[in-house]
């Protein structure tokens, strides 16, 4: 109540002292619905959700005040969780009450915000406060921040103290840091370099129990002197010359006590070596990107659940390409933190109009040559036809299901899925897409197909039904033969939208950019509404 005050105050004195200038509210609206229907025959089952809350959502609604004249903004945000599955996908979780709140005053060059905010420091190595709700990731900084420009504006310098956000609450340990960012300009080449420093301190209760655990080990060589303190830093430069763009990043962090892969604490610094390097011209463009990670688990504290994403201070960029076809994004990999040497390489290229080519390669080995993950990729998308596109590919995937989804002792899964995707446009306001998939795999759940057609009639209606079908059954597949049917219909008024499907889910690792977690089936529908204003 105390934070609604405050955010109420803010506003009546822009409101009252710059009668001509009111500002601007605008806002937000987000809310799911789940309604769980029991189907042990995909293994959506034995879990409260299923057996007796039986619906359960979330939503967030966003007010934003801003007067650009004052120099003053404020953000609120109400969030509600009712036996919700967002944040742990077979526990539900039930809350509400202020999300997301701050006030933001400018002050020529320097800019103050109290209260929570989201904001990252180069690509993230070291520090990155954002949102993910997708996979139920809320990791915003409570504090102060502070900004400011320097000599004409051509160093740029960040500064913040605070906690992480949890749920409704805050994280004991202290988080500190600071950044500064620069632009130099010579002769046609440009350069912006970047340093970071960020400061972990862990309060009394974290640590003493991290000590004690310590102490309890039974093997006196691995035994070690915890530490309060935590330094991560960075070094980043992106330089443009010509046709070329460069980043690379080198990243460090002190030692301290992190899990090991089997949940073990152990003591040890951290680093991390990453760089892109892109080339583009009219109708040519190729990327290549390298990651070496050594025991880079930069958390809020070592005891925080892994598994559902909490305390995550830093985010490493993946090495890989967000696949959003429904067969290619089954097995994603996920940044390994305690260690892995990464490489992609990505090339387009429209050889004629209407014709475009891309290609594209991944490889990730552990430190000490362990095979991770192999992806190739290559697909061509033809829109010589008139009012209809065609997209034709191929992926093949090498997947170390023991390490990326803690299966030990199971094999390595191997892919090969052809991909075609057709679309074609009836009139200026109906259109039909078609996607069709096939895996072939001996391993995990065996081979798949699947198929969805999609119906528009711009600007509000959306149709679309879909089949994902066990073709070939592996003897490691809990559920055979299943048929995992999606019904989806969505409704567009202005930036109004709303959506409804009944959705049969296979168990699963869901990824976002790198950042991955392990969901079960779900059977069900969903609804959505989302707007703004």
């Amino acid at each position: 109540m105390k934070k609604i005050l405050f955010l109420f105050a803010a506003s009546s004195i822009s409101f009252f002292t710059n009668a001509q200038n009111l500002g601007r509210i605008t806002g937000s609206l987000q809310y799911n619905q789940n309604f769980y229907q029991r189907d042990s025959t995909i293994g959506a089952s034995g879990n409260p959700l299923y057996d007796n809350r039986l619906s359960g959502g979330e939503g967030w609604l966003n007010l934003n005040y801003t007067n650009n004249e004052m120099g003053l903004s404020s953000q609120f945000r109400l969030d509600i969780f009712n036996n919700s599955n967002l944040h742990n996908p077979i526990s539900p979780y039930s809350a509400q009450g202020i999300g997301f709140w701050n006030v933001s005053k400018q002050f020529e060059k320097l800019t103050v915000t109290g209260g929570y905010f989201y904001d990252q420091f180069g690509s993230g190595i070291v520090f990155r406060a954002y949102e993910d709700r997708g996979l139920g990731i809320d990791n915003a900084m409570y504090g102060l921040q502070l900004k400011y420009k320097l000599f004409n504006d051509k160093i740029f310098i960040k500064a913040f103290t605070g906690q992480q956000k949890n749920l409704f609450s805050t994280y004991a340990p202290i988080v500190k840091g600071i950044n500064a960012e620069s632009f130099f300009d010579a002769n046609q080449v440009q350069f912006s370099p970047g340093i970071s420093i960020v400061n972990r301190t862990l309060d009394d209760a974290n640590f003493n129990a991290i000590k004690q655990e310590i102490i309890n080990m039974t093997s006196y060589d691995t035994k070690f002197i915890p530490k309060y303190n935590t330094y991560a830093y960075s070094l980043y430069n992106t330089t443009n010359f010509g046709n070329f763009s460069w980043y690379a990043e080198y990243a460090g962090k002190t030692s301290e006590a992190i899990r090991d892969y089997n949940g073990n604490l152990i003591n040890k610094p951290g680093s991390i070596i990453f760089s892109t390097l892109n080339y583009s011209v009219k109708g040519f463009g190729a990327t290549v990107q390298y990651k070496r990670t050594d025991y880079f688990k930069f958390r809020i504290d070592p005891n925080e659940n892994e598994v559902l994403l909490k305390g995550m201070v830093s985010f490493q960029p993946p090495i890989s390409q967000q696949n959003s076809l429904r067969l290619l994004s089954r097995y994603m990999p996920a940044t390994q933190e305690l260690g892995e040497q990464a490489a992609e390489a990505d090339v387009y290229w429209n050889p004629a109009k209407g014709y475009k080519l891309r290609g594209n390669y991944t490889h990730i080995d552990d430190n000490n040559g362990g095979f991770l993950y192999q992806e190739g990729y290559g697909d061509i998308e033809i829109k010589k036809l008139r009012k209809s596109t065609v997209d034709l590919g191929l992926q093949a995937v090498d997947y170390n299901l023991a390490v990326y989804q803690g299966h030990p002792g199971r094999p390595i899964v191997h892919t090969f899925v052809p991909f075609a995707e057709f679309s074609h446009k009836f009139s200026d306001t109906k259109s039909i897409r078609t996607e069709l998939q096939y895996m072939f795999c001996k391993e995990d759940y065996g081979s798949w197909a699947y198929a969805l057609v999609e119906y528009s009639i711009a600007p509000h209606y959306s149709f679309a039904v879909s089949d994902m079908y066990n073709t070939v059954v592996s003897q490691d597949n809990p559920h055979p033969q299943a048929h995992y049917y999606n019904f989806f219909a969505s409704y567009t008024e202005h930036s109004t939208r709303f959506t409804v499907a009944y959705v049969k889910q296979v168990a699963g690792v869901v990824c976002t950019g790198g950042v991955c977690r392990q969901e079960p089936a779900f059977s069900g529908v969903k609804m959505s509404i989302s707007t703004v204003f």
